[in-house]
């Protein structure tokens, strides 16, 4: 059964009681598209749209809280704005985590009803996967010396664990210096989550709110014994695509580009662009290859290896289904190719 409830996005058809749902984008490749999310291919029987709550918990809070401005994703991947190929970096890819060898089967779908288009609560643990997560790992502790863990830097912040090291120097520093010590590395960790540094992205679509979160649950993750207390932030589904999509995926996709050839990208290992994995990938595929990889075949002679895109396991069925919707709703933009 499908069931639809106060659906706001305008074009979005739902064949009742069917399989096929199919969204009538601004873009033509898009309105021809059909997008098969359910009949076992996301989900074992059900997908609910949700006008309501959505949520990771039951009992949270329903009310929806108005929303900063969701814009969106512009411009070159950043390997591309760093001029690095996919081979040269762990960037995007901390986890190294790959899809299954051709000859195992490909992942079960899920038996769970998938309920989309509601706000979601999102805790800093949850920000911290879809922003962060993809180049740190789920430790923090990066892949060096290309990527430095996260846990020095918030260590540095906590003014008890700056207390203890200057202590353990047997240095007589007064408690002020301790403060000033840590609220300054603290400053500096917030600069380098939005504008980003040498290698690493900027992450200008984080607020405020996003990042306190996210701080709280790294102190957390570093052991720091005056972590402040975690928080939950309700969260449009609009706004939780665009966190998947400018925190995970933009590191390797460009947000337009034409669609490379199959030389360009089975040999010279060419990064399809947004634009062009929404031409002809339904949403089906991909959730699937997002979070379980997929096999690569080639012909003439016929060839099946394992695809190089890595595997985003820890990323949920619905958060990559908001992913691919936010890139409908709001269309990649080319922006410019200066790095930021």
């Amino acid at each position: 059964m499908l069931r639809l409830n106060a659906i706001r996005r305008a074009g979005l058809h739902a064949e009742i009681g069917g399989r096929i749902a199919i969204f009538n984008g601004s873009r033509p490749s898009v309105r021809k598209s059909q997008i098969s999310l359910i009949g076992g291919l996301i989900v074992g029987t059900t997908l609910t749209v949700w006008g309501g709550s959505l949520s990771n918990e039951q009992g949270a809070p329903s009310t929806r809280t108005r929303e900063p401005l969701v814009t969106p994703v512009t411009g070159p991947s950043w390997l591309s704005r760093l001029g690095l190929s996919y081979r040269e970096s762990s960037l995007g890819r901390g986890g190294a985590t790959y899809g299954p060898p051709p000859t195992q089967p490909p992942m079960s779908p899920s038996a769970v009803p998938l309920r989309v288009g509601g706000p979601v609560m999102l805790s800093g643990a949850d920000l911290y996967r879809l922003n962060c997560q993809a180049c740190h790992r789920a430790e923090g502790t990066g892949s060096p010396p290309e990527i430095k863990s996260v846990l020095g830097l918030v260590e540095g912040s906590s003014l008890e664990l700056v207390r203890r090291h200057l202590q353990k120097e047997e240095t007589a520093a007064p408690r002020s210096t301790a403060r000033a010590q840590a609220t300054r590395a603290r400053a500096d960790l917030y600069q380098r989550i939005q504008k980003g540094g040498q290698r690493m992205p900027p992450h200008a679509h984080l607020r405020e709110a996003d990042i306190d979160a996210i701080y709280a649950y790294l102190t957390q993750l570093a052991g720091a014994p005056d972590a402040p207390p975690q928080s939950r932030l309700n969260t449009s589904w609009d706004r939780l695509g665009e966190h998947v999509v400018k925190g995970t995926c933009h590191i390797c996709h460009d947000a337009v580009g034409p669609r490379p050839s199959g030389e360009a990208l089975l040999v010279k290992g060419t990064i399809p662009s947004f634009t062009s994995l929404l031409e002809d990938k339904p949403v089906a595929e991909f959730v699937r290859k997002a979070r379980a990889g997929a096999a690569v075949t080639t012909t003439d002679p016929v060839f099946h290896y394992r695809g190089r895109m890595p595997v985003f396991s820890y990323l949920r069925e619905a958060e990559v289904a908001a992913a691919y919707m936010f890139l409908i709703d709001y269309p990649p933009q080319p922006g410019d190719s200066k790095r930021r």
